[in-house]
């Protein structure tokens, strides 16, 4: 497609295609004449910088992400939702600049205001947005992951064994399911959906992840399940709706105070008499997580012991503790290694 209908169909004048060109986020191929020639990916980029520069996302940033992001599967639901977390970014922006604003009116009301402070601060939202947007396109190495994670926990490869037995966790996760009959299951953190093949063809299966990769190859596995872009901590998009909510490995990336909140929300989810049903790395208490990492020190094996120290795993003895003053109900059950399987229910 030549430049004219580039700029009719997408609305952009020629100049902008220009700035794109010598800034290499768009380069089109030239004919026999050396006119401008834009295939169809180049329209599909164009498209992209179109709506991230309508947002306020600086061309430099554009570039990085159109350059980190790699579509290998399902192209569009990869583009919206890089698109979404632009959308993100610059709402979370734009309200610590309304915050600025607002106290610096309140400020300028009863005293008097620095202009270089108060624009001082909104030079600071727009830097920390920028890094906002730095580190939300790192994180897609995150994604990445997802193409090797299946092998990774099946095959147990990490020293400290932390994927020990993933098939038989995931296992004694379905029997729980089995046992209460459930018809309708929620799964938190699902990555690639593993335990899908678990269940029983019958149950109506919904994963929940944030990370968009592990949602394509879960749906490259399983076709006959639902699947939503989200985490612990999104506020509840249903209440009352499924006889067990679980989760398999995910629980050790929220602190303390992020796993009291995601427990409430969790249970919203479940109907009367459903279940709570959390396979994750765990201590039983405080004094139990200290006595292992002594015996790391004494193996001289700190590197191994920073690694735990890097999650967030549960002390089941205070989990139990909040639970029950919640006035719940806990089991919780050793598998292997630092696995345990907590039941909670109301």
């Amino acid at each position: 497609m030549n430049t004219k209908k580039v700029c009719e169909k997408l609305k952009i004048s020629p100049k902008a295609l220009r700035l794109y060109e010598e800034l290499n986020i768009i380069v089109p191929n030239r004919d026999e004449n050396n006119y401008r020639n834009y295939s169809e990916d180049d329209l599909f980029k164009l498209r992209q910088v179109v709506v991230l520069k309508s947002i306020g996302i600086k061309l430099k940033s554009i570039k990085d992400i159109l350059d980190k992001r790699k579509y290998e599967d399902n192209k569009v639901v990869n583009i919206l939702y890089m698109q979404l977390k632009a959308v993100e970014n610059r709402i979370l922006e734009l309200k610590k600049i309304e915050e600025v604003l607002r106290e610096g009116i309140n400020t300028g009301l009863n005293n008097d205001i620095s202009y270089e402070k108060l624009f001082d601060k909104i030079d600071e939202c727009v830097y920390e947005s920028e890094k906002n947007i730095n580190s939300w396109i790192d994180k897609w190495e995150f994604d990445t992951w997802a193409k090797n994670y299946d092998d990774y926990v099946y095959n147990n490869k990490d020293s400290l064994g932390l994927f020990e037995s993933y098939d038989l966790v995931l296992e004694n996760v379905a029997k729980k399911i089995k046992g209460m009959n459930a018809k309708k299951v929620i799964d938190f953190g699902c990555g690639t959906a593993n335990i899908v093949k678990k269940l029983s063809s019958s149950i109506e299966y919904t994963g929940v992840d944030q990370s968009i990769e592990m949602l394509i190859r879960a749906r490259t596995k399983n076709k006959a399940i639902n699947l939503r872009i989200g985490n612990f901590l999104d506020k509840p998009f249903a209440e009352e709706e499924f006889d067990a909510v679980i989760s398999s490995f995910a629980f050790h990336h929220l602190n303390c105070y992020e796993k009291k909140r995601a427990i409430r929300y969790l249970l919203k989810y479940i109907k009367k008499n459903g279940k709570v049903i959390i396979a994750d790395l765990m201590f039983l208490s405080k004094e139990e997580k200290m006595k292992k990492r002594q015996q790391f020190i004494d193996n001289e094996e700190k590197d191994k012991w920073d690694t735990i120290e890097d999650e967030y795993y549960t002390d089941i003895e205070s989990l139990k503790a909040y639970i029950e003053d919640s006035g719940l109900k806990i089991k919780f059950e050793h598998i292997v290694n630092y696995t345990f399987i907590v039941e909670i229910t109301a």
